[in-house]
Protein backbone atom coordinates (compact mmCIF):
# COMPACT_ATOMS: atom_id res chain seq x y z
CA UNK A 1 0.00 0.00 0.00
CA UNK A 2 1.34 3.41 -0.90
CA UNK A 3 1.95 6.14 1.63
CA UNK A 4 2.62 9.81 1.70
CA UNK A 5 5.81 10.89 3.37
CA UNK A 6 7.50 13.90 4.84
CA UNK A 7 11.07 14.71 3.86
CA UNK A 8 13.45 17.61 4.23
CA UNK A 9 15.36 18.94 1.27
CA UNK A 10 18.68 20.67 1.24
CA UNK A 11 18.76 21.81 -2.35
CA UNK A 12 21.91 21.90 -4.46
CA UNK A 13 22.25 25.17 -6.32
CA UNK A 14 24.42 26.53 -9.09
CA UNK A 15 25.17 30.24 -9.00
CA UNK A 16 26.39 31.59 -12.32
CA UNK A 17 28.57 34.66 -12.00
CA UNK A 18 30.89 36.10 -14.58
CA UNK A 19 32.41 32.65 -15.10
CA UNK A 20 29.33 30.57 -14.23
CA UNK A 21 30.76 29.46 -10.91
CA UNK A 22 28.42 27.09 -9.09
CA UNK A 23 27.31 27.14 -5.50
CA UNK A 24 26.49 23.66 -4.20
CA UNK A 25 24.94 22.87 -0.85
CA UNK A 26 24.15 19.16 -0.32
CA UNK A 27 21.70 16.30 -0.63
CA UNK A 28 20.17 14.36 2.22
CA UNK A 29 18.91 10.88 2.93
CA UNK A 30 16.17 10.43 5.53
CA UNK A 31 13.92 7.63 6.72
CA UNK A 32 11.23 8.20 4.09
CA UNK A 33 13.01 9.00 0.84
CA UNK A 34 16.32 9.47 -0.90
CA UNK A 35 16.46 12.98 -2.28
CA UNK A 36 19.14 14.72 -4.32
CA UNK A 37 18.31 17.97 -6.10
CA UNK A 38 20.76 19.96 -8.20
CA UNK A 39 19.77 22.91 -10.34
CA UNK A 40 21.37 26.10 -11.61
CA UNK A 41 20.77 29.61 -10.36
CA UNK A 42 22.08 31.74 -13.21
CA UNK A 43 21.43 35.26 -11.84
CA UNK A 44 19.25 35.85 -14.90
CA UNK A 45 15.97 36.55 -13.15
CA UNK A 46 13.51 35.34 -15.79
CA UNK A 47 15.44 32.12 -16.32
CA UNK A 48 15.88 31.52 -12.59
CA UNK A 49 12.19 32.07 -11.94
CA UNK A 50 11.23 29.57 -14.64
CA UNK A 51 13.66 26.95 -13.34
CA UNK A 52 12.67 27.48 -9.71
CA UNK A 53 8.98 27.24 -10.54
CA UNK A 54 9.54 23.96 -12.34
CA UNK A 55 11.65 22.52 -9.51
CA UNK A 56 9.02 23.49 -6.94
CA UNK A 57 6.33 21.81 -9.01
CA UNK A 58 8.30 18.56 -9.29
CA UNK A 59 9.16 18.64 -5.60
CA UNK A 60 5.53 19.17 -4.58
CA UNK A 61 4.30 16.36 -6.84
CA UNK A 62 6.86 13.99 -5.36
CA UNK A 63 6.06 14.98 -1.79
CA UNK A 64 2.32 14.51 -2.29
CA UNK A 65 2.50 11.20 -4.16
CA UNK A 66 1.97 7.72 -2.75
CA UNK A 67 4.91 5.36 -3.18
CA UNK A 68 5.64 1.92 -1.83
CA UNK A 69 8.96 1.40 -0.11
CA UNK A 70 11.61 4.09 -0.05
CA UNK A 71 11.42 6.14 -3.26
CA UNK A 72 14.26 8.18 -4.69
CA UNK A 73 13.99 11.61 -6.28
CA UNK A 74 17.04 12.66 -8.25
CA UNK A 75 17.10 15.97 -10.09
CA UNK A 76 20.22 16.80 -12.07
CA UNK A 77 21.09 19.40 -14.66
CA UNK A 78 23.25 20.34 -17.58
CA UNK A 79 24.33 23.92 -18.12
CA UNK A 80 25.80 25.31 -21.32
CA UNK A 81 26.76 28.86 -22.19
CA UNK A 82 26.12 28.41 -25.90
CA UNK A 83 27.68 31.80 -26.58
CA UNK A 84 27.99 35.16 -24.82
CA UNK A 85 24.24 35.71 -25.05
CA UNK A 86 22.54 32.30 -24.92
CA UNK A 87 22.26 29.90 -21.98
CA UNK A 88 20.91 26.36 -22.33
CA UNK A 89 19.83 24.44 -19.22
CA UNK A 90 18.28 21.01 -18.87
CA UNK A 91 16.63 19.61 -15.74
CA UNK A 92 16.42 15.81 -15.63
CA UNK A 93 14.05 14.30 -13.07
CA UNK A 94 14.27 10.63 -12.15
CA UNK A 95 11.89 8.96 -9.72
CA UNK A 96 12.98 5.50 -8.66
CA UNK A 97 10.58 3.00 -7.09
CA UNK A 98 10.28 -0.52 -8.51
CA UNK A 99 11.20 1.12 -11.81
CA UNK A 100 12.79 4.37 -12.92
CA UNK A 101 10.68 7.05 -14.59
CA UNK A 102 12.60 9.91 -16.21
CA UNK A 103 11.49 13.18 -17.71
CA UNK A 104 13.27 16.29 -18.87
CA UNK A 105 12.62 20.00 -19.07
CA UNK A 106 14.91 22.36 -20.96
CA UNK A 107 15.30 26.12 -21.02
CA UNK A 108 17.16 28.15 -23.63
CA UNK A 109 17.38 31.86 -22.89
CA UNK A 110 18.86 34.82 -24.75
CA UNK A 111 20.15 37.38 -22.25
CA UNK A 112 20.36 40.16 -24.81
CA UNK A 113 16.82 39.85 -26.20
CA UNK A 114 15.50 38.68 -22.80
CA UNK A 115 13.52 35.93 -24.48
CA UNK A 116 13.25 32.16 -24.21
CA UNK A 117 14.26 30.49 -27.45
CA UNK A 118 12.52 27.66 -29.25
CA UNK A 119 13.88 25.26 -31.82
CA UNK A 120 12.74 27.68 -34.53
CA UNK A 121 15.14 30.25 -33.09
CA UNK A 122 18.05 27.79 -33.14
CA UNK A 123 17.81 25.87 -36.41
CA UNK A 124 17.08 27.12 -39.92
CA UNK A 125 15.05 24.93 -42.32
CA UNK A 126 13.24 23.23 -39.46
CA UNK A 127 10.78 21.62 -41.89
CA UNK A 128 13.64 19.66 -43.45
CA UNK A 129 14.96 18.71 -40.03
CA UNK A 130 11.47 17.67 -38.95
CA UNK A 131 11.31 15.10 -41.75
CA UNK A 132 14.74 13.70 -40.87
CA UNK A 133 13.90 13.48 -37.17
CA UNK A 134 10.67 11.59 -37.72
CA UNK A 135 12.38 9.23 -40.14
CA UNK A 136 15.08 8.53 -37.56
CA UNK A 137 12.51 8.05 -34.79
CA UNK A 138 10.62 5.49 -36.85
CA UNK A 139 13.87 3.70 -37.56
CA UNK A 140 15.01 3.58 -33.93
CA UNK A 141 11.61 3.29 -32.22
CA UNK A 142 9.41 1.26 -34.51
CA UNK A 143 6.55 1.06 -32.01
CA UNK A 144 6.08 4.85 -32.01
CA UNK A 145 2.43 5.80 -32.52
CA UNK A 146 1.98 7.54 -35.88
CA UNK A 147 -0.71 9.87 -34.53
CA UNK A 148 1.62 10.96 -31.76
CA UNK A 149 4.56 11.21 -34.12
CA UNK A 150 2.77 13.42 -36.62
CA UNK A 151 2.05 15.97 -33.89
CA UNK A 152 5.28 15.68 -31.95
CA UNK A 153 6.96 18.90 -30.84
CA UNK A 154 10.61 19.70 -30.27
CA UNK A 155 10.24 21.56 -27.01
CA UNK A 156 13.11 19.91 -25.16
CA UNK A 157 16.67 20.17 -26.44
CA UNK A 158 20.22 20.66 -25.23
CA UNK A 159 23.45 21.67 -26.93
CA UNK A 160 27.05 20.76 -26.25
CA UNK A 161 30.22 21.24 -28.27
CA UNK A 162 29.30 18.47 -30.71
CA UNK A 163 25.55 17.81 -30.79
CA UNK A 164 22.07 19.20 -30.63
CA UNK A 165 20.13 16.64 -28.58
CA UNK A 166 16.35 16.50 -28.86
CA UNK A 167 14.37 14.78 -26.09
CA UNK A 168 10.94 13.19 -26.05
CA UNK A 169 9.38 12.62 -22.66
CA UNK A 170 7.37 9.49 -21.78
CA UNK A 171 4.04 9.36 -23.66
CA UNK A 172 5.19 11.88 -26.28
CA UNK A 173 5.70 9.10 -28.84
CA UNK A 174 3.24 6.56 -27.48
CA UNK A 175 0.74 6.65 -24.61
CA UNK A 176 2.12 3.45 -23.08
CA UNK A 177 5.76 4.46 -23.34
CA UNK A 178 7.52 5.21 -20.05
CA UNK A 179 11.02 5.86 -21.38
CA UNK A 180 12.82 9.11 -22.13
CA UNK A 181 13.81 9.06 -25.80
CA UNK A 182 16.50 11.24 -27.35
CA UNK A 183 18.27 11.84 -30.64
CA UNK A 184 21.74 13.33 -31.10
CA UNK A 185 22.17 15.51 -34.18
CA UNK A 186 25.72 16.66 -35.02
CA UNK A 187 25.98 20.46 -35.00
CA UNK A 188 28.06 20.34 -38.15
CA UNK A 189 25.09 18.87 -40.03
CA UNK A 190 22.77 21.75 -39.09
CA UNK A 191 22.23 25.24 -40.43
CA UNK A 192 22.29 27.04 -37.09
CA UNK A 193 20.84 30.49 -36.50
CA UNK A 194 23.12 31.11 -33.51
CA UNK A 195 26.84 30.70 -32.91
CA UNK A 196 28.06 27.93 -30.60
CA UNK A 197 31.26 28.47 -28.64
CA UNK A 198 33.33 25.28 -28.44
CA UNK A 199 35.85 24.49 -25.73
CA UNK A 200 39.32 23.07 -26.21
CA UNK A 201 41.11 20.97 -23.61
CA UNK A 202 44.71 22.03 -23.05
CA UNK A 203 45.14 20.86 -19.46
CA UNK A 204 47.96 18.51 -18.52
CA UNK A 205 48.41 17.07 -15.05
CA UNK A 206 51.89 17.42 -13.58
CA UNK A 207 53.35 15.60 -10.60
CA UNK A 208 52.62 18.26 -8.03
CA UNK A 209 53.61 18.66 -4.39
CA UNK A 210 53.92 15.49 -2.33
CA UNK A 211 53.46 15.36 1.43
CA UNK A 212 56.37 14.14 3.56
CA UNK A 213 55.29 11.39 5.96
CA UNK A 214 56.95 8.73 8.09
CA UNK A 215 55.70 5.31 9.13
CA UNK A 216 55.75 6.37 12.78
CA UNK A 217 53.65 9.50 12.25
CA UNK A 218 50.26 9.93 13.87
CA UNK A 219 48.08 10.78 10.86
CA UNK A 220 44.54 11.48 9.70
CA UNK A 221 43.01 12.07 6.27
CA UNK A 222 40.58 14.95 5.87
CA UNK A 223 38.02 14.22 3.14
CA UNK A 224 35.45 16.50 1.54
CA UNK A 225 32.38 15.33 -0.40
CA UNK A 226 29.88 16.82 -2.84
CA UNK A 227 31.92 19.69 -4.23
CA UNK A 228 33.26 21.62 -5.84
CA UNK A 229 31.35 24.66 -4.64
CA UNK A 230 31.90 28.31 -3.88
CA UNK A 231 33.36 27.23 -0.51
CA UNK A 232 36.01 24.92 -1.96
CA UNK A 233 38.52 27.74 -2.51
CA UNK A 234 38.06 28.86 1.11
CA UNK A 235 38.80 25.34 2.30
CA UNK A 236 41.92 25.15 0.13
CA UNK A 237 43.12 28.43 1.64
CA UNK A 238 42.59 27.06 5.15
CA UNK A 239 44.44 23.83 4.36
CA UNK A 240 47.34 25.80 2.91
CA UNK A 241 47.47 28.18 5.87
CA UNK A 242 47.76 25.32 8.37
CA UNK A 243 50.05 23.15 6.23
CA UNK A 244 47.36 20.49 5.86
CA UNK A 245 45.91 18.61 2.91
CA UNK A 246 42.67 16.89 1.95
CA UNK A 247 41.06 14.47 -0.46
CA UNK A 248 38.09 15.87 -2.36
CA UNK A 249 35.43 13.51 -3.74
CA UNK A 250 33.81 15.47 -6.55
CA UNK A 251 30.41 15.40 -8.26
CA UNK A 252 31.10 15.25 -11.98
CA UNK A 253 28.42 17.63 -13.19
CA UNK A 254 29.97 20.46 -11.15
CA UNK A 255 33.58 20.01 -12.20
CA UNK A 256 33.68 22.13 -15.35
CA UNK A 257 32.83 25.34 -13.48
CA UNK A 258 35.85 25.14 -11.18
CA UNK A 259 38.82 24.27 -13.35
CA UNK A 260 41.18 26.83 -11.82
CA UNK A 261 40.24 25.83 -8.27
CA UNK A 262 40.73 22.13 -9.02
CA UNK A 263 44.12 22.69 -10.61
CA UNK A 264 45.14 24.68 -7.53
CA UNK A 265 43.79 21.84 -5.39
CA UNK A 266 46.18 19.38 -7.00
CA UNK A 267 49.15 21.74 -7.11
CA UNK A 268 49.01 22.20 -3.33
CA UNK A 269 49.27 18.50 -2.50
CA UNK A 270 45.59 17.62 -2.24
CA UNK A 271 43.92 14.66 -3.91
CA UNK A 272 40.80 14.30 -6.07
CA UNK A 273 38.42 11.34 -6.00
CA UNK A 274 35.25 10.35 -7.87
CA UNK A 275 31.84 10.73 -6.15
CA UNK A 276 29.61 10.01 -9.21
CA UNK A 277 28.24 12.40 -11.78
CA UNK A 278 24.75 13.20 -10.44
CA UNK A 279 24.85 11.78 -6.88
CA UNK A 280 22.38 9.02 -7.65
CA UNK A 281 21.91 6.08 -5.29
CA UNK A 282 24.19 3.80 -7.26
CA UNK A 283 23.10 0.41 -5.92
CA UNK A 284 19.75 1.00 -7.62
CA UNK A 285 21.29 1.50 -11.05
CA UNK A 286 22.09 -1.04 -13.74
CA UNK A 287 25.68 -1.87 -14.55
CA UNK A 288 25.46 0.46 -17.54
CA UNK A 289 24.02 3.24 -15.38
CA UNK A 290 26.75 2.88 -12.76
CA UNK A 291 29.54 2.86 -15.30
CA UNK A 292 28.07 5.93 -16.98
CA UNK A 293 28.05 7.83 -13.65
CA UNK A 294 31.66 6.92 -13.00
CA UNK A 295 33.13 7.29 -16.48
CA UNK A 296 31.56 10.70 -17.10
CA UNK A 297 33.05 11.97 -13.85
CA UNK A 298 36.46 10.51 -14.68
CA UNK A 299 36.31 12.13 -18.11
CA UNK A 300 35.30 15.54 -16.73
CA UNK A 301 38.04 15.58 -14.10
CA UNK A 302 40.62 14.47 -16.66
CA UNK A 303 39.41 17.08 -19.17
CA UNK A 304 39.52 19.93 -16.67
CA UNK A 305 42.66 19.04 -14.71
CA UNK A 306 44.56 16.42 -16.71
CA UNK A 307 44.39 14.17 -13.63
CA UNK A 308 42.67 10.76 -13.50
CA UNK A 309 41.30 9.79 -10.06
CA UNK A 310 42.01 6.37 -8.57
CA UNK A 311 39.65 6.68 -5.59
CA UNK A 312 35.86 6.43 -5.38
CA UNK A 313 33.43 7.21 -2.58
CA UNK A 314 29.92 5.79 -3.03
CA UNK A 315 27.02 8.20 -2.70
CA UNK A 316 25.28 8.03 0.68
CA UNK A 317 28.06 5.60 1.66
CA UNK A 318 25.94 2.84 0.13
CA UNK A 319 27.55 -0.06 -1.70
CA UNK A 320 27.50 -3.83 -2.14
CA UNK A 321 29.70 -6.39 -3.85
CA UNK A 322 27.81 -5.98 -7.11
CA UNK A 323 28.53 -2.25 -7.17
CA UNK A 324 32.18 -2.89 -6.35
CA UNK A 325 32.42 -5.28 -9.28
CA UNK A 326 31.28 -2.51 -11.65
CA UNK A 327 33.84 0.10 -10.56
CA UNK A 328 37.55 -0.34 -11.10
CA UNK A 329 38.56 2.23 -8.48
CA UNK A 330 39.54 1.98 -4.82
CA UNK A 331 36.46 2.36 -2.61
CA UNK A 332 36.89 4.81 0.27
CA UNK A 333 34.46 5.28 3.16
CA UNK A 334 35.15 6.98 6.51
CA UNK A 335 35.27 6.15 10.21
CA UNK A 336 34.73 9.67 11.58
CA UNK A 337 31.70 11.71 10.47
CA UNK A 338 31.69 15.42 11.28
CA UNK A 339 27.98 15.57 10.34
CA UNK A 340 28.67 19.08 9.12
CA UNK A 341 25.55 18.96 6.94
CA UNK A 342 23.30 18.82 10.02
CA UNK A 343 25.37 20.36 12.83
CA UNK A 344 25.43 24.11 12.42
CA UNK A 345 28.05 24.99 15.01
CA UNK A 346 31.80 24.65 15.29
CA UNK A 347 31.36 23.13 18.74
CA UNK A 348 29.05 20.42 17.41
CA UNK A 349 31.36 19.55 14.52
CA UNK A 350 34.36 19.46 16.88
CA UNK A 351 32.48 17.12 19.21
CA UNK A 352 31.62 14.73 16.40
CA UNK A 353 35.21 14.65 15.14
CA UNK A 354 37.07 14.23 18.41
CA UNK A 355 34.87 11.61 20.03
CA UNK A 356 36.06 9.00 17.50
CA UNK A 357 39.29 10.22 15.89
CA UNK A 358 42.44 8.11 16.08
CA UNK A 359 45.59 7.66 14.06
CA UNK A 360 44.59 6.36 10.64
CA UNK A 361 41.12 7.93 10.72
CA UNK A 362 39.39 9.13 7.59
CA UNK A 363 37.26 12.13 8.54
CA UNK A 364 34.20 13.09 6.49
CA UNK A 365 33.38 16.73 5.76
CA UNK A 366 31.54 18.43 2.90
CA UNK A 367 33.01 21.35 0.99
CA UNK A 368 29.63 22.80 0.11
CA UNK A 369 28.71 24.04 3.59
CA UNK A 370 29.64 27.28 5.26
CA UNK A 371 29.60 25.37 8.56
CA UNK A 372 32.54 23.29 7.35
CA UNK A 373 34.51 26.40 6.44
CA UNK A 374 33.83 27.96 9.83
CA UNK A 375 34.77 24.85 11.82
CA UNK A 376 37.77 23.63 9.84
CA UNK A 377 40.44 25.93 11.35
CA UNK A 378 39.48 24.86 14.88
CA UNK A 379 39.44 21.19 13.88
CA UNK A 380 42.87 21.39 12.25
CA UNK A 381 44.44 23.35 15.10
CA UNK A 382 43.17 20.85 17.68
CA UNK A 383 44.33 17.88 15.61
CA UNK A 384 47.80 19.43 15.32
CA UNK A 385 47.78 20.13 19.06
CA UNK A 386 47.12 16.43 19.64
CA UNK A 387 50.08 15.54 17.42
CA UNK A 388 48.35 14.57 14.19
CA UNK A 389 49.77 15.11 10.72
CA UNK A 390 47.67 15.30 7.58
CA UNK A 391 47.84 12.98 4.58
CA UNK A 392 45.77 12.27 1.50
CA UNK A 393 43.72 9.09 1.40
CA UNK A 394 46.15 7.43 -1.01
CA UNK A 395 49.05 8.27 1.31
CA UNK A 396 47.09 6.89 4.25
CA UNK A 397 46.37 3.64 2.41
CA UNK A 398 50.10 3.26 1.70
CA UNK A 399 50.90 3.88 5.36
CA UNK A 400 48.35 1.28 6.45
CA UNK A 401 50.11 -1.30 4.28
CA UNK A 402 53.30 -0.54 6.21
CA UNK A 403 51.49 -0.73 9.54
CA UNK A 404 50.06 -4.15 8.65
CA UNK A 405 53.44 -5.73 7.86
Amino acid sequence: MGRKFVFFLIICLLISGCESEPEILTEIENKDALVSINYPVTEVSALDEAISSYINKVRAEFKNSDYDGKPELNISYTYKEVNDEVINVSILTEIVTDKTVSKIKTFTYNKKSEKFLTMEDIVDDLDVLDYDIKKELLSKYQDADMDYLSNVSYDFFTMDDENLTIYFNPTQLKDTNDELVYLDIPLDSLNLLIDVDREENTNTYLNFKKNTINEEDKVVALTFDDGPSKYTKDILDILKKYDACGTFFLIGNKVSFYGEVLREMLSEGNEIGNHSYDHKYLTRLSEEGVKDEISKTQDEIKRVTGYTPTLFRPTYGGYNNTLKSYIDLTFVLWDVDSRDWSVKSTEGIMSNVFKDVKSGSIILFHDNHEYSVNALPSVIKELKKQGYKFVTVSELLELKKLWER
